[in-house]
């Protein structure tokens, strides 16, 4: 979608000021949105054979383009009070760096000049930061505001920007295949498909022609059109293999073989054709302990594995309880309460099941409440019968106190729990306090 007139009143005309100055230093200056659709942009005339193509309004100015990265210098400029939008100076030579880099510093700080001089509280969307930020709901079910999800998802965005193959790592019922979701959703490939593949449920038998699919009559009983498989269904976009350590050994070597090549040949073809994806593969086993049993190929893991990113479980999330309250407000579209005393036992669970567990959780709760007020008697008996929690619930809780140097007033706040919850919890853990008090 093209941008005919200029987006903010004034700003077209400052900017046009500058193109003596862009001429001359041979520079190419563009304004673009917080999704990086082209606002408004200014080329000098050597750059502009170069260049005017991927510049014009309207378009999405994608850093990562190596026909552009790969020839010119690019100085960025965040625009001040303006929701993302940030301003780009390219030049041809580096000995222009220093005034590039100083024409971005003003053409940003001219940009957030006109906006507010025009009145405008933020400088208006391109065509696709619309989209885009309602795209962003997804992350926001990724992450919920537990930091350590935050930078995973940062790191994982900036992997996928460059085509790194991501793994995932977690145990059952952290949410992989949503944390992958949300990163396509996130990825300059989110118009494309997002194809996720169950590794363990698909019988082995079925397994080769569900991923690489077949051609016609390339088997008794197969379709008679053929089949496109799931590899090839996820051209363009982000193909999800969950739980890639069930993949049978005899198949990894025709996985790594596209991975390497970018070619599916399917069942019963003779060419090749070729894909473009996003990998990203999941799974709850140790996977470099299965290449040293010998039950996973050690190519294939580390052309899987560009970067392991471990999702932590519920019990080490320190926004569970609002994850907690918003799987409430979902199941029973906000009809429904804890009562303090279910909300403390909920609080103290170590959630074996990870996400799985909350939601079923929940819902047996709600099924059993005749008046939409959760009381403990509704909860599932493992949540109030004071199981045993995992060690490593005693060894994150521990070092939270450290941190916090046993100010357990501050540990509370950073979890999210009363201070009672939390007493109680140490006891069940055995984590004592030493003095008649707080320490520190």
């Amino acid at each position: 979608m093209r941008r005919e007139e200029p987006v903010l009143p004034g700003a077209a005309d400052e900017f046009a000021k500058l193109a003596d100055d862009l001429r001359a230093a041979d520079l190419a200056l563009l304004c673009t949105d917080a999704c990086g659709g082209i606002l408004f942009s200014h080329i000098g005339e050597a750059m502009a054979g170069d260049v005017a193509a991927d510049l014009r309004p309207g378009q999405r100015w994608l850093p990562g383009r190596s026909q552009i990265v790969d020839k010119f210098h690019c100085h960025a400029e965040a625009v001040p009070g303006g929701d993302g939008a940030s301003v780009a100076v390219l030049s041809r030579s580096s000995a222009a760096s220093p005034y590039a880099a100083a024409l971005a510093r003003m053409a940003a700080r001219l940009v957030a000049y006109r906006a507010a001089a025009a009145g405008a509280a933020a400088l208006p969307e391109g065509p696709e930061l619309a989209a885009h930020r309602a795209r962003l709901g997804a992350a926001a079910r990724v992450c919920g505001s537990d930091p350590a999800m935050k930078r995973n998802l940062e790191l994982a965005q900036h992997l996928a920007q460059r085509g790194v193959p991501i793994l995932l790592a977690g145990e059952t019922g952290t949410g992989k295949e949503v944390f992958a979701r949300g990163l396509h959703e996130l990825s300059h490939r989110y118009a494309g498909p997002f194809v996720a593949v169950n590794c363990a449920s698909i019988p082995e038998a079925l397994i080769e022609s569900e991923l690489f699919g077949y051609r016609k009559g390339a088997f008794t009983g197969a379709a008679r059109d053929g089949y496109r498989g799931r590899i090839l269904q996820a051209d363009g976009g982000t193909l999800f293999l969950d739980e890639i350590g069930d993949m049978p050994l005899a198949l990894q070597a025709r996985l790594l073989r596209v991975l390497e090549t970018r070619e599916v040949v399917p069942l019963g073809g003779e060419q090749a054709v070729n894909v473009d994806l996003q990998v990203v593969s999941a799974t709850h086993r140790d996977l470099a302990a299965a290449v040293r049993a010998g039950l996973f190929r050690e190519d294939l893991y580390y052309r899987l594995c560009g970067m392991l990113i471990e999702l932590p479980p519920l019990r080490r999330r320190a926004d569970r309880r609002a994850l907690l309250l918003r799987v409430l407000a979902e199941e029973s579209q906000g009809r429904a309460v804890f009562a303090p005393a279910a909300l403390e036992l909920l609080d103290e669970h170590a959630w074996p099941g990870n996400f799985r567990e909350l939601r079923n959780a929940v819902k047996v709760a709600l099924a059993l409440t005749a008046d939409d007020i959760i009381r403990p008697e509704h909860l599932p008996p493992a949540i109030g019968n004071g199981a045993a929690a995992p060690d490593d619930e005693r060894g994150a809780l521990l070092a939270s106190i450290e941190r916090h140097r046993w100010n357990l007033s501050a540990v509370a706040r950073r979890l999210g729990i009363s201070r009672r919850t939390l007493y109680r919890r140490m006891h069940r853990l055995g984590i004592l306090v030493a003095v008649d008090g707080e320490h520190g």
